[in-house]
């Protein structure tokens, strides 16, 4: 499976590579010029820079998402609890919430100790 390239290092990497074009204008390659090169590289440059601004835009926005799913995280945990607790570990309701029946667990088996006197 291919992986995207790094928008940074294809950056870093085209600068080094129309520094060198644009110092020996003999090279060519068969369908793509220098000015073509250098124009992707600067409409890559304005789109990475105004990625950068919508995350700062949307950065409040994901530290109250994260915030309140902690907080709401938190109180599913304790209403697990106080549903187990209430209904009991066996109830249907506490399965409806998330948790696993006690009749349905799997009963633990004892695995056998090595024979040490060998």
């Amino acid at each position: 499976m291919k992986t995207k390239p790094n928008h940074e290092e294809v950056k870093a990497d085209t600068d080094k590579i129309l520094g060198v074009w644009k110092a020996n204008p003999d090279f060519k390659l068969k369908d793509v010029t220098a000015e073509q090169v250098e124009a992707d590289n600067a409409r890559l440059d304005a789109v990475i820079k105004l990625v950068k601004q919508k995350e700062q835009e949307i950065l409040p926005l994901r530290n109250e998402r994260d915030d309140l799913a902690t907080k709401l995280n938190e109180v599913n945990v304790r209403a697990r609890s106080g549903i187990k607790g209430y209904f009991g570990l066996n109830s249907s309701q506490y399965e409806q919430v998330g948790g696993t029946r006690s009749s349905e667990r799997k009963t633990p088996v004892r695995k056998s100790k090595p024979d040490a006197t060998k």
